[in-house]
């Protein structure tokens, strides 16, 4: 897991440190910008955790550990509702049942809510096609006219739209004329191309006439293949996992049974609100015009990234725009 989720040479202390580092910087509410990072552990009653795990969850992450009845209907209920609250209402559901082989529920959620440090003005969005894999649809387009980030990277042109509070940016990459977007994000180094990200919307900014769908995104997914193809397949295997730590008896009777994912992303003429919640299920093996001109009328990449540490906090493709309420 570690050589899976973290840069090599990393140690599980480092990657600790860093996340609560991270967690507590990002944890604030400013000037028209609202983020925050909720973790919680939930276990049953008939299960004994490992006092120092719970203890190094609290203490890194901010983790609160409830112990319930994951045979009580009502406990469904209990930490939908905790997802809920922690995202503002935009992800109500991340556990759609409880097995009986289920014993623990690592839940992580996030919410940012920002307001654009110059917003789109609503009489400038007008409905315009957008080329969808499937087929042309027709959306509401955003326009603005202005200086902003405007910069060149592999086979693709990026932008940058700073939030009011000036720590946070919206980026919006469209790959050439002619490459689809899920390939060319394929063919991307995470690592490299978030830095290249963060150089580009460092420099100077340029005057850019720019056209953005105006947009509404949910998505829902396992991440076991993910997480199996990037190395990790032995934690979803109860005969080879190894979570002995996690349990006070030290017993290799835990493994990985789901790693369900979920997010919202809304950006309009205001600003941007996103949320997002994933869920690890433990289970128990027994038991005007300008020349530098932008229209993101195909899929494209985006996301919102930290400019102090050049981190993601959300990214994504948008392959169909859906309309917004």
């Amino acid at each position: 897991m570690l050589a899976a989720l973290a840069a090599q040479g990393l140690t599980v202390a480092d990657v600790n440190r860093a996340a609560r580092s991270w967690i507590t910087g990002l944890n604030r509410a400013s000037a028209g910008t609202t983020v925050s990072i909720s973790n919680s552990i939930w276990f049953d009653q008939d299960f004994v955790p490992f006092q120092p795990f719970l203890q190094a969850n609290g203490d890194y992450f901010n983790a609160a550990a409830q112990k319930l009845d994951f045979k009580d209907p009502k406990t469904l209920d209990v930490i939908n509702g905790w997802v809920s609250e922690a995202t503002n209402g935009r992800i109500e559901q991340i556990i759609d049942q409880i097995r009986p082989d289920s014993v623990m529920f690592l839940i992580n959620a996030i919410y940012f809510l920002a307001d654009w440090g110059v917003p789109f003005e609503k009489a400038d969005t007008r409905p315009q096609a957008f080329q969808a894999p499937d087929g042309e649809v027709e959306v509401d387009f955003m326009h603005r006219t202005g200086t902003m980030n405007f910069y060149q990277l592999d086979r693709a042109t990026g932008i940058g739209l700073p939030y009011k509070d000036g720590r946070f940016a919206f980026f919006a990459i469209l790959p050439d004329e002619g490459l689809d977007a899920r390939t060319w994000l394929a063919g991307q180094d995470a690592a490299r191309l978030f830095g290249d990200v963060a150089t580009g919307l460092r420099q100077d900014s340029l005057e850019v006439d720019l056209a953005l769908p105006k947009f509404e995104s949910r998505y829902e997914d396992s991440l076991l293949n993910e997480l199996s193809q990037l190395g990790m397949d032995i934690a979803f295997q109860p005969d080879q996992a190894d979570f002995s730590q996690m349990i006070d008896s030290h017993e290799k009777i835990l493994y990985i049974g789901e790693v369900k994912h979920k997010s919202f992303v809304r950006v309009d003429e205001k600003g941007t609100e996103a949320a997002a919640a994933t869920s690890v299920e433990m289970r128990v093996t027994s038991i005007p015009f300008s020349e530098n001109q932008i229209v993101f009328d195909r899929p494209f990449v985006y996301g919102i990234l930290d400019k102090e540490t050049g981190l993601p906090l959300f990214a994504g493709i948008l392959e169909k725009p859906e309309p917004v309420s």
